[in-house]
């Protein structure tokens, strides 16, 4: 596996507050020497701003939120502008590195800069080659956006080169820092474990396929999770000319592994003339772990009841859906991410400008375990009871279980493990009861488990001979 470096992101939702801190290991090596340049073409200009500040100093101790800021512009031809950063010796090949940039860098990749690895300090010479043709893009939920490049052979530099606009324009290029990790075990996700995590994924990509026309992709990608599940979302859209084949897509990068049992909590809404039906009905949701795909993929609309689905049919409707990854016999799987993919063939109708959104997902216990019960009318009392089997998992914390009279909101009947019920006394009767469960510190529940307690007639006794 390619080696690689774990970006650490700890996110902590506290009320309606969103706390972002943004670190990295203690061995991660950042670069610590810069050169920079730049061309200014037939008629133009560069400039490269505080170069100092992307590079890890006395001074300037990384991480931090300096940057140095390329900019090119020009008349007539193009300009270019350039900043070279050093690692302090040679780094090992299949490394990645990471660069802290910003979101509105997206739309220069491929386009207006480039980035090439060197096997020395300064200069160019010859260029190592690199894993993949452009550089990853992983989207946080401040804003920020962070480039990984794998040099396939040993290098020491990477340069990040700006290009103006063809015609009259500017470019800018904002550079907070690149680093790497010299013990990680692969890139597949940069993000280690933490049994005790709150499950907001730390990063997420967007991608699609099978489409070569209009405009398409997805906007926002980080507003997902930002952790502000009401009013911020990433938007699906395709608009231009008419698209009605092809995919757009979205991954979600966990903390690491899952826990044994994780599920996911999907909210969502659309805004389209197309019906939540179809709408349901083209989008898949798969979990992975690495590359690959684990346990059985589902459509959003086998994760949806009667009562979502019309909610879903009204523009603008959050509505909240759980996804436990999981294989053909029902146990769960490992996953380090999900993806939402929606296939417009599909779809079968535009999509527009905003036509899916994606307020929030993150990883949650699955519904806990608890048995459906049949109570005698003469007794009229249950003891229900759930359980989580993640109990059983060391330095998870402590669950909170948390009964209620309906499956979604609804009002709160009892608070722990255990919940004797009485009154049950009328025969043929079924009561249903919901259960879910909340890790500590952590503010998302699970899904809620439906209870059936079935009230039934008390078994009748023998009638008692009185002669032989």
């Amino acid at each position: 596996m390619k080696r690689a470096f774990y970006l650490i992101i700890f996110i902590s939702l506290i009320g309606i507050l969103n706390e972002f801190a943004l670190c990295q290991p203690s061995n991660a090596i950042y670069a610590s020497s810069q050169t920079n340049g730049g061309s200014n073409g037939t008629i133009g200009s560069f400039d490269v701003a505080n170069p100092g500040n992307a590079i890890n100093t006395v001074t300037n101790v990384e991480p931090n939120a300096n940057y140095a800021r390329l900019t090119a512009s020009s008349t007539v031809g193009t300009a270019t502008a350039w900043l070279q950063l050093a690692f302090p010796g040679s780094v090992t090949g299949n490394s990645t590195v990471y660069i802290k940039t910003t979101a509105t860098a997206v739309a220069l990749l491929g386009g207006g800069v480039t980035i090439a690895a060197y096997t020395s300090a300064t200069g160019t010479g010859t260029a190592v080659a690199q894993a993949y043709a452009a550089p990853k893009t992983y989207y946080t939920g401040d804003g920020n956006v962070y480039m990984a490049v794998t040099p396939t052979g040993n290098f020491q530099s990477i340069r990040i080169t700006l290009t103006s606009p063809v015609a009259l324009g500017t470019n800018t290029f904002d550079v907070f820092y690149a680093f790497y990790g010299p013990t990680a075990g692969n890139d597949s996700n940069p993000f280690p474990f933490n049994v005790a995590d709150c499950g907001l994924p730390n990063v997420s990509t967007t991608g699609s396929s099978g489409i070569t026309v209009g405009s398409f992709g997805v906007s926002s990608p980080g507003n997902a999770i930002d952790g502000d599940a009401s009013s911020t979302a990433s938007s699906f859209y395709a608009t231009g000319l008419s698209i009605l084949s092809g995919h757009i897509f979205q991954t979600f990068f966990f903390n690491g592994t899952s826990n044994s049992a994780d599920a996911v909590r999907i909210v969502l809404a659309k805004n389209g003339a197309f019906t939540a039906v179809s709408l349901a009905g083209s989008i898949k949701v798969q979990g992975y772990n690495g590359a690959t795909a684990v346990g059985t993929s589902q459509l959003f609309s086998a994760l949806l009841d009667v009562d979502l689905l019309n909610l879903l049919s009204t523009n603008n409707n959050k509505v909240t859906a759980y996804f436990a990854p999981k294989d053909a016999s029902n146990n769960s799987v490992i996953f380090d991410r999900v993806t939402v993919d929606l296939d417009l063939g599909l779809l079968g109708v535009a999509l527009g400008s905003n036509g899916l959104s994606i307020f929030d997902i993150r990883r949650v216990p699955d519904v806990p375990v608890s048995p459906d019960l049949s109570v005698c009318s003469n007794i009229a009392t249950a003891a229900l009871s759930a359980l989580t089997v993640q109990e059983s998992l060391s330095g998870i914390g402590t669950f909170t279980y948390k009964w209620y009279d309906t499956l979604r909101d609804g009002s709160l009947l009892n608070t722990g493990k255990n919940y004797s019920v009485s009154g049950l006394s009328t025969a043929g009767q079924v009561k249903n009861y919901y259960v879910d469960i909340q890790k500590s510190g952590c503010v998302t529940p699970s899904g809620r488990k439906k209870v059936n307690v079935s009230i039934i007639n008390p078994p009748v006794s023998p009638g008692v001979a009185l002669t032989p």
